[in-house]
This record gives C-alpha cells, sequence and structure tokens, in this order.
C-alpha cells in the first residue's frame, strides 16, 4: 500500500486507499493492519481510522473481530451511487474499469431528441458486475450531433463538457421500486421479479437548464446514501 506518512488524509481517502488495497492486493480471511499502523501510515489520528474501519464494515468488505482485529471478508464493496461527476471518474477512484455496453441508441421526437440506453458496469479482479441500466433522453436542438459520438468509449458528460461546454450541476430526482422486465434482470444478473430500485427524474446544467431526463435502474450491487435534514 501506498504510504502516506507526512500526509494527513481524511477519513473519505483512507476508505478509499484501504477499499482498493482489499481489491487489489488482499485474500478473504487476510488480517488487515491494526488501527495504530493505519493511523502511523495515514499520518492521521486514531479515532479517524476506526470510522473509516466502521465504514468499511459497513460496506461488508471487513468483519472487526474484538481482541484479534479487522479482518477481509468480501472483496466486491456495494458500491456507493448517486455520482453525476462520472462513473468512469468514479469506478477509477475505487480501483475498478468502468464499462458500457450501448443497449439502444436513436432518434425520437422527429429527430429533435436522443434516446440513449447503456448497461454500465465495472470491471474489479477480471470480474466484471453490472450496476445500473441508464436511460437517457436529451436534446438534438440543444447538442446538435451528439447521436454521432460512441459512448461505449467515451463519456456522456465528458462529451457535454468537452465539446458542448455544458456541466450537470444539479440532479432532481426520485426514487420508486419497480421490478424489472426479463431483459433488464438478465443484463443486471438478477432474479426476474427482484425488487430494484430506480431513479427518474432531470438533470440541470449549471445555468439551471434542463440538459438530460434520466431513468436509471440500479442492481442489486449498488448501495446508497442520503444526508436529510429533520
Amino acid at each position: 500500500m501506498e504510504s502516506y506518512k507526512g500526509n494527513k488524509t481524511t477519513r473519505k481517502q483512507i476508505v478509499s486507499s484501504i477499499q482498493m488495497d482489499i481489491i487489489k492486493n488482499r485474500k478473504i480471511g487476510e488480517k488487515l493492519p491494526s488501527e495504530s499502523e493505519y493511523a502511523n501510515l495515514f499520518g492521521t489520528a486514531r479515532s479517524t481510522v476506526q470510522k473509516a474501519l466502521r465504514d468499511l464494515e459497513t460496506m461488508q468488505l471487513i468483519e472487526k473481530v474484538q481482541g484479534k482485529g479487522s479482518f477481509v471478508i468480501f472483496k466486491h464493496p456495494k458500491i456507493e451511487m448517486f455520482n453525476f461527476k462520472g462513473f468512469s471518474e468514479y469506478a477509477h477512484q475505487i480501483g475498478a474499469t468502468p464499462i458500457t455496453k450501448l443497449i439502444k441508441k436513436k432518434k425520437i421526437d422527429n429527430g429533435h431528441k436522443m434516446l440513449l440506453k447503456r448497461l454500465r458496469s465495472i470491471k474489479i479482479n477480471d470480474e466484471i458486475a453490472p450496476l445500473t441500466f441508464d436511460e437517457s433522453i436529451l436534446s438534438l436542438d440543444d447538442f446538435p450531433g451528439l447521436d454521432q459520438y460512441n459512448f461505449e468509449k467515451g463519456s456522456l458528460y465528458d462529451v457535454l463538457r468537452n465539446r458542448y461546454n455544458t456541466y450537470p450541476a444539479i440532479g432532481n430526482l426520485e426514487v420508486i421500486p419497480v421490478a424489472p422486465e426479463e431483459e433488464i434482470s438478465n443484463l443486471l444478473r438478477v432474479s426476474k421479479g427482484n425488487p430494484l430500485l430506480k431513479v427518474n427524474g432531470f438533470v440541470y446544467d449549471s445555468n439551471s437548464e434542463i440538459m438530460e431526463k434520466v431513468g436509471i435502474i440500479y442492481s442489486d450491487q449498488a448501495r446508497f446514501k442520503f444526508t436529510l435534514g429533520i
């Protein structure tokens, strides 16, 4: 694992670093370094390491055994979703290879809009885990020529940023349970009728204009976090 001594790190960075170390280098059942060793490695307080290890427990990657230490119990975490900065960027952050399979791309609404359907997966240690089935609708009047891009090789949001100077900023979304159809169940490798979560709504750009209508069905590998004001 990369040495961080002298560079104080945050809890989130520690979680990401240990997670990547587990995925790339550790075996199930292997004992991890102690809290004190991690604190020295990351140049941070032991209490911060304890919180990071609790996060990894919640992700079902490790198990803490009283008096013995922390042990790897799973190498593929539940993936944090609701990440609109870019699927590919997020996959690289967790030490995975992003894979996009184009299911459908066609013009609709008399050629004024583009419908895009994609299966999004990650590859870790030669294993591929499907994560989402995405459906996007975008205006070809606002983004002329967008339908000519290969979205298996390039990120939609990267194209919007770099070619159209449009930046996703806000998502106005609702979450509903769905029983996916057979095609989607097969793509996401879940049992037919197994309830999953679907996100519907709109993504707005930095000028508060609608840039994308989106519908995303998440596989049972996805893990969600919400911050709510009560």
